[in-house]
This record gives structure tokens, C-alpha cells and sequence, in this order.
């Protein structure tokens, strides 16, 4: 069975938008935040936050822009 994970707060909201403007990595966001990378992932998404890419380093901005 698996666990509940626990709700995100402002401050780790704040914190993830943060790290990711720096262009760090999900492991270690991840890490720092005490969440799996999944966590990471998803809560980027629920925020629509772009992840870091290593194979597309032209990505200049961690929040989408709107096609079109």
C-alpha cells in the first residue's frame, strides 16, 4: 500500500520555482526538498513549469510559453 505524501506549501512552491529558474536537475531538487523526482515532475506540471533539459539546452525560461 502506498503512503500519503504530504501537501506542497507556498515556501516549497517558492522554493521549486526557484531551483528550477537556476536550472537545476529534478534529483536534485528532489533531494533538497525531501520528494522523489516524480513529486518533483508532477508538481512542476500542476504549476505548468517547464523541467530543465539536458538534450534541449536552448530552454532559456522554467515557465511555458503559449504557442502561437
Amino acid at each position: 500500500m502506498k503512503g500519503r505524501s504530504r501537501p506542497w506549501t507556498e515556501a516549497e512552491d517558492a522554493e521549486l520555482r526557484a531551483r528550477l529558474g537556476a536550472r537545476q536537475q529534478p534529483a536534485e531538487i528532489a533531494r533538497a526538498l525531501g520528494r522523489t523526482v516524480d513529486a518533483i515532475r508532477g508538481r512542476a506540471q500542476m504549476l505548468d513549469l517547464t523541467l530543465p533539459s539536458r538534450t534541449r539546452p536552448w530552454r532559456d525560461s522554467p515557465l511555458r510559453r503559449p504557442c502561437g
